[in-house]
């Protein structure tokens, strides 16, 4: 079984308990992994956690040991990323300059409302939406669109851009970017 948890912050935490973990090179018996995949300013890392079986009774918890940390990228080649895929799926993807979290923004989209589904109009349906949110937009307006566009996982800069992408190019026959429907 595998156990996905995606965080806040764009981080991506991975139970994998599909293949037991074999001891090398880890002490004991690992009958778990843990896999953290980390996005920030320093790069993507992952960390890879054990659970260590090794003298725990039947009725005991397994313990979570430290593993190792890797860094799969540095930060200037995430510069030059287009996107990252997590088991085949699209996890980040770029657009102008930033890396928009694109899970994060369908499940703003899917938790709120049925929302739109490109990319430009959902980003901008998301920051509309996340304005009209008082605990998301916050008390001070000169802090609203940096907390919106976090929430929504898309970084303020990829939000610009896609609005200036949205400003320019109209398809006539979507109403949303005000074409005939």
């Amino acid at each position: 079984m595998r156990v996905t948890v995606s965080f806040a912050d764009g981080r991506v935490e991975e139970f994998d308990s599909d293949r037991l973990t074999h001891p090398d090179p880890f002490p004991g018996r690992s009958v778990l992994s843990d896999l953290v995949l980390s996005l920030g300013d320093d790069g993507m890392w992952i960390e890879l956690d054990y659970y260590d079986s090794q003298g725990v009774a039947g009725d005991e918890a397994l313990r979570r040991r430290r593993g190792w940390r890797a860094q799969l990228a540095t930060a200037g080649e995430l510069a030059a990323a287009s996107r990252v895929d997590v088991d085949g799926a699209t996890r980040w993807m770029r657009v102008g300059d930033g890396l928009v979290d694109v899970s994060r923004l369908e499940d703003v989209r899917a938790s709120l409302d049925d929302g739109p589904s490109d990319l430009p109009t959902l980003a901008a349906w998301a920051y509309r939406t996340g304005l009209s949110i008082p605990e998301v937009a916050g008390d001070n307006p000169r802090d609203a669109a940096g907390r919106v566009c976090a929430w929504a996982g898309v970084p303020t800069e990829s939000f610009e851009f896609m609005s200036r992408v949205r400003a320019t190019v109209t398809p006539t026959s979507d109403p949303a970017f005000g074409g005939a429907s």
